[in-house]
């Protein structure tokens, strides 16, 4: 019969409490079992006096292998645990064994749990990169360069561009990093309604606030203003002056390349008409044959819609259009008359009977002749097609270069029975129905003029 307290030889029982009065010591095994219980209870290691290193190093920890107890053992070999549901193997041996597969299992527990720790905190620094950008896109400055950029790049800004379209030219040339900041740039400065269409030489990676002051300090850039009812002859002369060549350098490049500068097929070479009036950037380097493209092709583009227009007021094509508007610029002095002038030129084309078709204009005929002094003679000579004294309609060009002003007036002209008018002075047109009340008023301004009247043709003369 065992003896009381003391475990049967091999098959050792653990006390987590053992009872005060019960004996203590080794047991016939040579191993003081309830020592080892209390030690293995506080996790102290093994018991005073049980044995030496080996057994320590065997001992549970009661930490380091508390995974155990979930290891899977893929190979199916017996590990000193005991089949399924059969007895564990409580020898040495067998403990060792499964304190090794608990420090295993939780070195590769632990390592997973790092790994999820680092795939959460990367979910959260995602996150929050996320919210950031969620930010800076909706409540943020718009994207910025920060200082005052370098280099040189070309940029035009066209005519009516509103800030948005400017910053649109400015970011496609890599001078403003986003529209946004332009557009808010352009807001905080009050001049930037101000800025001017042209071409503009700016640095590259400007800031915003930068690029707007550039625009509205050079108002324009180095610019030519061409204004409404310049001949294209007065026209080279002014791109000489500003682009520093010898005289007649420009007329030179747009006789020589008259078929290069981009002019429509119905002008038939005839460059007059398609020198744009308006304000031109000029930049370093550029040539004569630069700004005459620019210029035929801005009339070609506000002529476009022309022909379908030209029929409501009794003219052939959108090029007629353009040749009575450049009449209009080249009569008129102030644009508030030009409705009732261009009412007066279409009554006259209109007209088969006193006037029979015949504008009797002065510009036209001095226009070909490249004189404002008249004779006689030159009025009277018909082989000159410019010569709308003798000859019929329209002539074959226009005679200047007109602006909106005198297109739009062209195509709603005012409400009247007028057949003559002459300007008076800048400000002052006088219109009449009849001859006599129009010799009447030309007579008066030949007299202010300082010349001579012709009742026969009436009209002024110096001889």
């Amino acid at each position: 019969m065992p003896q009381q307290g003391v475990p049967p030889q091999g098959v050792p029982r653990r006390q987590e409490h053992p009872a005060a009065e019960q004996p203590s010591g080794p047991g016939p095994d040579g191993i003081d079992w309830e020592a080892e219980a209390a030690a293995l209870e506080a996790g102290a290691g093994p018991a005073a006096g049980t044995g030496g290193g080996e057994h320590a190093e065997d001992e549970w920890d009661g930490h380091e292998g508390e995974y155990a107890e979930d290891e899977y053992h893929e190979d199916g070999a017996d590990d000193g645990q005991g089949g399924f549901l059969g007895e564990e193997d409580d020898s040495r041996e067998a403990k060792k064994k499964r304190k090794e597969k608990g420090k295993k299992s939780g070195r590769r527990n632990g390592g997973a749990c790092l790994v999820v720790a680092l795939v959460l905190l990367g979910a959260m620094g995602g996150a929050g990169y996320w919210g950031y950008g969620f930010y800076k896109d909706h409540f943020g400055p718009p994207p910025d360069f920060p200082g005052p950029g370098s280099g040189t790049v070309n940029v035009e800004i066209k005519q009516g561009a509103a800030g948005s379209q400017m910053g649109a030219a400015l970011k496609a040339a890599g001078v403003v990093k986003s529209i946004d900041a332009f557009n808010a740039a352009c807001d905080k400065n009050v001049k930037c309604t101000t800025i001017q269409p042209g071409a503009y030489s700016m640095p590259k990676e400007m800031s915003a606030e930068g690029a707007v002051q550039f625009l509205v300090e050079a108002n324009g850039g180095e610019k030519l203003i061409i204004r409404e009812g310049l001949t294209a002859a007065a026209t080279y002369v002014k791109i000489d002056e500003k682009l520093g060549l010898p005289k007649g350098a420009t007329a030179n490049v747009a006789k020589e390349q008259v078929n290069n500068l981009g002019l429509p097929a119905y002008a038939k070479g005839n460059i007059e008409g398609f020198l744009w009036p308006t304000r031109y950037s000029i930049t370093p380097g550029m040539k004569p044959e630069d700004l005459l493209k620019e210029m035929v092709k801005n009339a070609t583009e506000r002529y476009a819609a022309l022909d379908a227009e030209a029929t409501k007021i009794g003219l052939k094509s959108g090029y007629e259009v353009v040749i009575e508007a450049s009449i209009l610029q080249a009569e008129g002095n102030n644009k508030d008359d030009f409705a009732k002038m261009a009412k007066t030129i279409q009554n006259r084309l209109a007209d088969k009977g006193k006037v029979n078709g015949k504008l009797g204009m002065d510009t036209t005929l001095q226009y070909a002749l490249g004189t404002k002094d008249l004779n006689r003679a030159q009025i009277n000579d018909g082989s000159n097609p410019y010569n709308t004294y003798i000859n019929p309609g329209l002539p074959p060009g226009p005679i200047s270069n007109p602006g909106d002003d005198a297109l739009k007036a062209t195509l709603n002209p005012a409400d009247g029975k007028w057949l003559y008018f002459i300007a008076m002075s800048p400000t002052s047109t006088l219109f009449a129905e009849t001859d006599t009340e129009h010799a009447e008023n030309v007579k008066a301004y030949c007299t202010a003029a300082g010349q001579k009247f012709d009742p026969v043709a009436v009209h002024c003369t110096t001889r």
